[in-house]
């Protein structure tokens, strides 16, 4: 069984030093309210504002940890004999990790069990409540701490006990050791984001992951899903093969197989249009590296910035549109496949001084297949989320560029709506007559 709530003590286990409420805030000119006294100097750094010789310093491993702990679903608990539970939940305030949406938050807000200012001997009694809530088999519950006295934890419950340097604390390699040898020596891929290698700064996040440079490979990127299990590896493999064989797949109301079919077209089409670096989809654990596209937003440009009605930015956003069109045919015609969501968000672009003059797609999360018969493009039977597949849709050259100008177009004005650049009686009665937009 996967492990199911990961619990830390806090002194010289996630951080160095302890948090004595009899040193601090004791100094002069201390404030009233005991956890007031904490200052935080730094991402890593806390120190007592009446008295600097007191200060305890985060491990540097915590926030990556903490951050791999929700990316995997798991329960998060404090279950600590620091006899101060208010200098404590402070300092875990002040303490940042990325939560699961990547963004940057306190880590006190991510914590489900908190059984901080409990004396040694009641946790053996903090843990049984933790079983109770969690529903989790105390084998299933993982506890990290620098004493040693605390394996009384896994004598008397079944907890499994880590305990960790008291220099050191907790490690990114004592933490991944641990949940990768819970799995039991079973197959290693049920592990979440096994052999996930090393990112670098985020470029960019959305509904389901977040997109980071890879330090060891600059034609590559990484995505990291920001929610997975080993039951979602599962659920992936039965649904990945079958569209993997061209058939649909209905995921009806239920969330998490909506997720995982989004998850399972975006391998299956990488891995078609030969942008899937790694890993194989049958090891998929969470993440993959992708070629890095190249090309420039076409929003970075100056004729961009102009007034969406005026003569420049019409023609010249026209181009990119038949640039994109021209790229979901080849796609079409190369791969089987048809991207379905080609904005100007999912087109970097070749650029000419000021002009596009080639573009480029990305995220392939949103193609269906779709064959050309010499005569028609005919798209296939893959069930997609959000829009209407139309399988089965034929059409001409023709009308198979003006389906998608339009789209185009219409998605894009919309947007300036939105953005208020124009008002929308304006934007619908331009909308009325696109005949201009499809001739090149």
């Amino acid at each position: 069984m996967p492990v199911r709530v990961i619990a830390f003590e806090v002194d010289d286990t996630l951080w160095r030093g302890q948090l004595d409420e009899n040193k601090f805030g004791k100094g002069r000119d201390a404030l009233p309210k005991l956890e007031d006294n904490l200052e935080k100097i730094d991402d890593y750094e806390i120190r007592d504002r009446s008295n600097h010789k007191n200060s305890i310093t985060l491990f540097r491993d915590v926030p990556k940890i903490i951050h791999d702990i929700r990316k995997r679903g798991i329960k998060l608990a404090i279950v600590s004999s620091n006899s101060s539970k208010a200098l404590c939940n402070r300092a875990l305030y002040h303490y940042k990790a990325y939560d699961t949406d990547n963004e940057l938050k306190p880590i006190i807000s991510m914590v489900v069990y908190n059984e901080l200012g409990k004396d040694q001997r009641a946790k053996v009694e903090s843990f049984k409540q933790i079983q109770e809530w969690s529903q989790a088999s105390h084998k299933d519950i993982v506890y990290f701490d620098s004493n040693p006295d605390s394996k009384e934890v896994q004598d008397k419950l079944g907890v499994k006990f880590e305990q960790v340097s008291r220099s050191r604390g907790i490690t990114w390699d004592d933490y991944r050791k641990s949940v990768e040898d819970h799995s039991g020596g079973g197959d290693p891929y049920d592990t979440p984001f096994y052999n996930q290698p090393e990112v670098g700064k985020a470029l960019g996040s959305g509904k389901f992951g977040t997109v980071y440079e890879s330090p060891d490979d600059p034609q590559s990127v990484i995505k990291v899903l920001k929610f997975w299990t080993k039951e979602s590896r599962r659920r992936f493999l039965e649904i990945y093969s079958i569209i993997k064989k061209g058939k649909p797949f209905d995921p009806g109301n239920n969330n998490d197989d909506q997720y995982i079919l989004m998850v399972a077209f975006e391998i299956r089409n990488l891995e078609a249009v030969g942008q899937l670096l790694a890993p194989k989809p049958e090891q998929f654990t969470g993440w993959l590296r992708m070629t890095k596209i190249a090309g420039t937003r076409i929003w970075k440009t100056p004729l961009y910035k102009k007034h969406p009605f005026s003569v420049s930015f019409q023609e010249f956003i026209k181009t990119a549109f038949h640039l994109a069109v021209d790229e979901i045919e080849d796609a079409v015609k190369k791969y089987g496949l048809e991207h379905r969501d080609a904005h100007l968000a999912n087109v970097y672009f070749t650029m000419d001084g000021d002009q596009p003059v080639k573009g480029h797609l990305l995220d392939w999360g949103i193609a269906v297949k779709m064959k050309w018969d010499g005569k028609y493009y005919i798209r296939g039977d893959d069930k997609i989320l959000w829009q209407d597949s139309e399988a089965g849709a034929k059409y001409t050259k023709e009308e198979f560029r003006r389906y998608w100008i339009t789209w185009m177009v219409k998605t894009e004005y919309e947007a300036n709506m939105k953005r208020n650049a124009i008002t929308e009686s304006d934007g619908y009665n331009f909308l009325k007559d696109l005949d201009w937009w499809f001739k090149r």
